[in-house]
Order: C-alpha cells, then sequence, then structure tokens
C-alpha cells in the first residue's frame, strides 16, 4: 500500500507542471500578454524600458558600463529621498519577442547582482498599426 502511495505521489508531481500547476509565470510572458491584450501591434518594434535597482552610485555606474557596452541607452538617476536606491535604467527599441527578453533578464539579473544590486523588470507603451 505504502509503495503504491508513493508511485501515485510521484506520478500525480510529475503531472502538475504539464497542467500548469505549481508553475510560477514567466514575468516576461505576462507583460507580453498585457501589451497584447492591451491592443499593442507585437510584430512592432517597441520601445522597451528595463529598470535595476542599486544602493549606491558606485554599483549603479558599474552596471551602467555594462549595459552600455550591451548596446543599451542607459540613464542613471540618483534618490530623490533618503533611503531610495539609484535606478539605472536601460532602454532599446525591439520588437517583444519572448526569448531575447528572457536572456534580456538573464543578463540583467547578473549585472545587478554583481554590482549589489536588483532587476526589476520591464515595460514599454502599446504600439498600434
Amino acid at each position: 500500500m505504502r509503495f503504491w502511495l508513493i508511485v501515485m505521489l510521484t506520478m500525480l508531481l510529475g503531472l502538475l507542471p504539464s497542467c500548469g500547476i505549481g508553475q510560477t509565470a514567466d514575468p516576461d510572458q505576462i507583460v507580453i500578454e498585457q501589451l497584447g491584450r492591451a491592443g499593442s501591434d507585437l510584430s512592432k518594434p517597441h520601445r522597451i524600458e528595463f529598470f535595476l535597482y542599486f544602493p549606491d552610485s558606485k554599483g549603479a555606474s558599474r552596471a551602467l558600463v555594462a549595459l552600455y557596452g550591451k548596446k543599451f541607452d542607459v540613464d542613471l538617476s540618483r534618490p530623490k529621498k533618503e533611503g531610495e536606491k539609484w535606478l539605472c535604467k536601460a532602454n532599446k527599441t525591439m520588437v517583444p519577442e519572448l526569448k531575447a527578453l528572457q536572456k534580456i533578464r538573464k543578463d540583467f539579473t547578473a549585472i545587478a547582482a554583481a554590482n549589489g544590486g536588483e532587476y526589476d523588470g520591464w515595460g514599454a507603451e502599446v504600439v498600434k498599426q
């Protein structure tokens, strides 16, 4: 009886991800779907903004150089209030394709972590026509 219970639990747990249970949604896929629902033409280039936050100017500046080296337009904003973080915003005009955005997420997460910061995702305005 115990053996069959283990087998059934193993099978059930193996099937859950294929049913969408137990999986975390891909954040890049979610934003792409939101753009589509808002009426954006996903086959057209979008001006995409990527957000990275850092506790100090040193980490933010090093990230800025790394992002610029990856051919992104980059802006650095100092905190407006005490306790806020530095914002390093990277911009690129591109078609919002999932694989490309997932690679950027991986790269930007690594850049942020290497410089004491965090990658907070991306956004874009709706593009029609």
